[in-house]
């Protein structure tokens, strides 16, 4: 919450009493870091809580837009063009780069209007950025689609209060408000308060078409430094190449790799470009125990072609399920039917496994690995592929009996001794990550493709 206050020479006080709350404080810290300008953060030792304090009038529309021009200047045209215009000789397609920055959108269409850049106007284009840069920057940031309109409400930027929160799933077009807003239809019991401070809450957010802020609030110095350490790993993970920013990734890469970011019980909050609303990720110590045990997360950051000639990344499927404590058999299941995908799957396997809390799986999956591997060189290929494809139907279409029909068959037939089969007797759904390595083993060796190119 925030309050105003009197104390040494600040006049207003925040505390992080939710995420909004801490985002906004992470988001004022780096804006102050950036001017240089005191703050304190303050425990207040009669009611138990943290402030960070500070003085309102510190807080300007022209400081906050020189702040967004240094913290996404990769983002702003301008600073493109700038950047381009550090040369003294041009290309035909340099020319032609700068000229397509100079009308990328609404504002640089108005501010240059007709003006091209022709190679020797150089100082020309300069001067009218300077001239118009604050203008510039406030409606680049305000509509580009992953900067403040991913957010917020882009009529609400720099207004001091408004009567519903400026935050994107909490605010309301006032003029359409009805009595359906808020619980039993009392639009005064809608919970939608709203400071201007929450224009910094962008600041807070790591990422580009998924953002992330990790709201480790615990003490306001805890979440400043968890979250700069996200924003170090999120740029050591930027593929210089094309610039993508895989802030997925980089967050549970980070909770995998390394023992001191998380550790412990978090509250992660995601916002989609393509979605209007923000939500909520609870990271608990036991979806981080396993997290932690994955030693090759970089097979599920990859693209995969499916049957189908369809490209999937399934990272987030995997990490959400991971995080909602969701066995992983549908994606096991989509990826069996493949001969190239093994590895995938088998790590699919792995994780299934961890998820499941299978303590004494280990020995059991060798045990079904192996006997598939006999079976692979004791008969034909053309008969290898036939049971794959026939156990891989069965599995998909969940007719168990069938499944067990002809893994009799084919111990027969192969004249070797499935061991492992008497568990799926026993209970299929319990044991059926040994089915999945039965089949999955299935196959001759051959280099692994995990079509990521």
């Amino acid at each position: 919450m925030k309050y105003s206050i009197k104390y040494e020479n600040y006049d207003t006080k925040v505390a992080a009493s939710d995420w909004r709350y801490a985002a906004a404080i992470d988001g004022l810290i780096k804006y102050f870091s950036y001017n240089k300008i005191e703050y304190l953060i303050y425990y207040d030792e009669e009611e138990k809580e943290e402030y960070l304090l500070y003085r309102s009038d510190d807080i300007t529309e022209k400081k906050y837009l020189e702040f967004v021009e240094y913290n996404y200047s990769e983002e702003l045209h301008h600073k493109i063009i700038e950047r381009k215009l550090s040369n003294d000789e041009f290309s035909e397609d340099q020319i032609k780069e700068i000229n397509e920055k100079l009308s990328a959108n609404t504002i640089m269409k108005k501010v240059f209007g007709k003006k091209k850049f022709d190679g020797k106007n150089k100082q020309e284009i300069l001067d009218t950025i300077d001239k118009n840069r604050m203008d510039i920057i406030r409606e680049t940031y305000r509509y580009k689609p992953n900067l403040y309109k991913n957010y917020c409400n882009t009529n609400q930027l720099f207004s001091e209060k408004n009567d519903y929160c400026r935050l994107l799933g909490y605010t309301l077009d006032a003029a359409r408000k009805s009595r359906a807003t808020g619980y039993l239809f009392d639009k005064n019991a809608f919970v939608g308060d709203d400071i201007k401070e929450f224009d910094f809450i962008p600041f807070a957010f790591l990422g580009n078409t998924e953002s992330f802020f990790i709201n480790d609030n615990l003490t306001i110095e805890r979440l400043v430094q968890t979250n700069k350490e996200f924003e170090r790993k999120v740029k050591a993970g930027i593929d210089e190449k094309n610039k993508r920013v895989d802030s997925r990734k980089a967050l549970f890469k980070g909770i995998i790799e390394s023992a001191d970011f998380i550790d412990y019980d978090v509250e992660v909050i995601f916002k989609d470009i393509s979605e209007e609303y923000f939500e909520t990720l609870f990271i608990r110590k036991e979806a981080i125990d396993i997290l932690k045990k994955i030693d090759d997360y970089e097979v599920f950051a990859k693209s995969y072609k499916t049957k189908k000639d369809e490209w999937i990344n399934i990272q987030k499927d995997v990490t959400d399920c991971i995080l909602n404590n969701i066995v992983l058999d549908r994606y096991i299941e989509n990826f069996l039917k493949d001969n190239d995908k093994g590895y995938l799957v088998y790590k699919l396997i792995s994780v299934n496994i961890l998820i499941r809390g299978e303590k004494n799986m280990k020995d059991r999956l060798k045990g079904a690995y192996a006997c598939a591997k006999k079976v692979v060189e004791a008969i034909p290929d053309n008969k290898i592929d036939a049971y794959k494809q026939k156990l891989t139907s069965s599995i998909i279409f969940k007719d168990y009996d069938r499944v067990c029909q002809i893994l009799l068959q084919l111990s027969n037939y192969s004249d070797i001794e499935f061991g492992f089969v008497y568990d799926l007797f026993e209970n299929f759904e319990d044991n059926k990550d040994l089915a999945y390595t039965f089949v999955n083993a299935l196959a001759k060796e051959k280099k692994e493709n995990n079509e990521n190119k």
